[in-house]
This record gives C-alpha cells, sequence and structure tokens, in this order.
C-alpha cells in the first residue's frame, strides 16, 4: 500500500512541474525554487523506495544516503549560486601559503 500511495505522490509532482510549466505563468525565481522543491520531493521519495524495497546490507544504505544528501546539497547550493563562491573561496584559502612562479 504505501508503494502505490508513492507512485501518487510522484505522479501528482509531475502532474504540477508540467502545469507550471506549460499553463501557470510563475516568475522565474519561483520557477527556481519549485523546481528544487519538486525535486528534493522526488529524490526524497526514490530514496525512501529504495531503501525500503531493495534488499541491502545496512552499511551500503548508509553509504547510499549519505551520498544523496550531499548531491542534494551541492544541487542546492548551485541553484542558489553559493556553490561557485565557495569552490572560489576554497581555493583561494588552499593556494594562500604556495609561494608564486616568477618573484
Amino acid at each position: 500500500m504505501p508503494l502505490i500511495y508513492a507512485l501518487i505522490a510522484l505522479v501528482l509532482v509531475i502532474a504540477v512541474a508540467w502545469l507550471t510549466r506549460a499553463y501557470i505563468p510563475v516568475p522565474q525565481n519561483f520557477q527556481v525554487v519549485l523546481g528544487l522543491v519538486l525535486g528534493l520531493i522526488v529524490v526524497g521519495l526514490l530514496l525512501w523506495l529504495v531503501n525500503t524495497y531493495i534488499p541491502m546490507a545496512g552499511s551500503i544504505k548508509d553509504l547510499l544516503n549519505i551520498v544523496v544528501v550531499i548531491a542534494c546539497c551541492i544541487w542546492i547550493l548551485q541553484a542558489f549560486g553559493v556553490w561557485g563562491q565557495l569552490v572560489r573561496w576554497s581555493r583561494s584559502v588552499m593556494h594562500r601559503g604556495a609561494p608564486r612562479e616568477g618573484i
């Protein structure tokens, strides 16, 4: 029974995404946020389905969950434009103490 609910929720998410892109005019910023929310719902449903219905070792499930959470965090940071700034900042911190060539 929960599998049917998950599939219904997935179909509803897809329907909402299709309707907002096809028929409902919304601002670009709202589309980004709506896409993130709908994407996170889909990722959460898929992760729940994998954790519930695919038998695997607990350590593999934990590793899968960690990888998915990290990927979602990076995805959210990229959507809001923070990821590029973090990468530039980390590169500047890592190369701050390195000697410069040609001096």
